[in-house]
């Protein structure tokens, strides 16, 4: 009894590897390529929720889309066309799943080869290869099938070719630039891939494009890299490290706001010590500089900064040793330690000049005088101590130290509160700054405000157009680590969600500057 429940036990067994087995093989993710270099995820159900395609207020604009169509095809044709449109899962596509876009890169940067492709999830075969065959019958176009997999070849032009491939589970448009000697032998292999062999295959890639985000995105460095065969850049120090590196990220559209994060790995912790040895001279942010920085700023972009480190790895640098070799840089750059900050309020009165400032934390004031030594010859002038003014084409920048702090500036108000005058600063912001490696924020309302103003009364449909979309944004803060970063872009519209938000706005511009379209 013991040896026939064993026994039994067995072939249970055996036969549960096996259709383990079968399930991994069956998966339509496998015949993405393992050296592809860009991949994304997109979950198209989600999108199409957050666009509001099923709200009462689009099925108007639907019905004027199935209209247009109309014209030129038969009622049978016509009438499977309605059912896709009114469910798009009658196509035969399996919409719950995510779509895949992929596409690698190999050759050189002079005869570059691009393979890419779109990939989708097959749901029901059935309902699939009866719109093939509608469309066949229209285009005359038919498939080649071997080995379970159907080839449709869209024709070539110049070193360009597109084809269609697709078996029971999975449906690829394929694309290839520079290399159209077998296109279809090429995705034939891509089809028998299992998933050790396809990108799936790195666990990690895996994890990162399974998650439940409205896009998901891997970019691999080591496969961009071999193509670029320029000997300066392949003897940077941390093209070695770059090779071992991968970024994936992950784009979301939410209430009011999207959001985008990306992280970086390495396949190897000799590669990431690598990396971190390059950037070395990059430091967390402490935010000190805030204070002097109008909280009305279109734009602000800072980093923290380790001079003696930065001055190191640039000497370090192919092509950069005469630059180095100057004892005057060493002598301004070193002195540089803390933040680093750029910031943009706007255009002068007549449009003529930027206000911006450029701020720093420093560790040695004397760095100024080394700056004003080599300024012999220049149209500079001594205010006050530590202060100087140098007048160019009109416009008078302000330069010196205050305390720890390098500065030059047009921004009259940055000079106000660099001499300890109060003014409505982005310190209440400090938390995309401090703790960072960089930062970088924009308004969209004072851009669009600078844009119209610039502009004056001449405003063209384009300059009208991109206005109406920027009009659709607050601001932007980007912000990270070496680790990985955060990007939000917020949107004038907190209520409703981001995604209809934009979706709202294209088809109000189709609607303006494309009427023959009739939606």
């Amino acid at each position: 009894m013991a040896k026939k429940t064993i026994s039994r036990l067995s072939v249970l067994a055996v036969l549960i590897v096996f259709l383990a087995a079968c399930s991994k093989t069956s998966e339509y993710t496998n015949v993405i390529p393992a050296d592809a270099s860009v991949v994304a995820s997109i979950n198209l159900k989600s999108l199409a929720s957050k666009a509001g395609l099923d709200d009462k207020e689009n099925e108007a604009a639907k019905q004027k889309v199935l209209e247009a169509l109309k014209s030129g095809m038969n009622a049978a044709t016509f009438q499977q066309l309605e059912k896709v449109m009114k469910n798009p899962g009658e196509s035969g596509i399996d919409v719950k799943k995510d779509f895949f876009f992929f596409a690698a890169m190999e050759g050189t940067v002079d005869a570059p080869v691009m393979r890419g492709g779109l990939l989708l999830p097959i749901g029901d075969k059935a309902k699939f290869d009866a719109l093939l065959a509608r469309i066949n019958e229209k285009s005359g176009v038919a498939p080649e099938t071997k080995g379970g997999v159907s080839v449709v070849d869209l024709g070539k032009e110049g070193d360009a070719g597109v084809l269609c491939a697709y078996n029971d589970i999975a449906f690829m448009v394929y694309f290839v630039q520079n290399g159209v000697d077998d296109l279809a032998g090429d995705v034939r292999k891509l089809f028998a891939q299992q998933s050790g062999e396809s990108l799936m295959g790195d666990k990690a890639v895996a994890e990162q494009l399974a998650r439940k985000n409205d896009i998901n995105m891997v970019l691999s460095y080591g496969e961009i890299l071999p193509m670029m065969n320029n000997p300066m850049l392949s003897s940077m120090p941390m093209m070695d490290a770059l090779k071992g590196m991968t970024m994936v990220g992950s784009v979301n559209f939410e209430k009011g706001r999207i959001v985008t994060e990306a992280a970086v790995s390495y396949k190897d912790k000799e590669s990431e010590a690598k990396m971190m040895d390059f950037y070395a001279y990059v430091k967390p942010q402490t935010g000190a500089l805030l204070r002097y920085v109008p909280a009305a700023s279109i734009g602000a972009m800072s980093l923290g900064l380790n001079g003696e480190k930065l001055y190191s790895m640039l000497s370090a640098m192919p092509g950069y040793g005469m630059l180095m070799a100057n004892p005057m840089v060493k002598q301004v750059m070193e002195p540089f330690d803390g933040d680093f900050l750029l910031s943009f309020s706007g255009m002068g009165i007549d449009g003529k000049y930027p206000v911006a400032s450029m701020l720093a934390q420093v560790k040695d004031p004397a760095v100024l005088q080394t700056i004003v030594t080599n300024m012999a010859g220049m149209p500079v002038r001594q205010t006050a101590e530590g202060e100087y003014t140098l007048n160019m084409g009109g416009v008078t920048i302000l330069f010196g130290v205050k305390g720890d702090v390098l500065y030059c500036t047009t921004d009259a108000v940055v000079k106000m509160a660099l001499d300890g005058g109060e003014i409505a600063s982005m310190e209440s912001m400090d938390k995309i700054f401090k703790g960072q490696s960089s930062t970088f924020y924009l308004d969209f309302e004072g851009l669009n405000a600078m844009i119209a103003q610039l502009l004056g009364g001449n405003v063209t449909p384009q300059a009208e157009a991109a206005l109406s979309v920027l009009g659709m944004f607050d601001d932007m803060e980007a912000y990270g680590t070496m680790k990985g970063g955060t990007m939000i872009v917020n949107m004038v519209d907190k209520e409703q969600n981001s995604f209809k938000t934009i979706c709202g706005k294209t088809g109000e511009l189709i609607r303006q500057y494309v009427p023959e379209a009739n939606l």
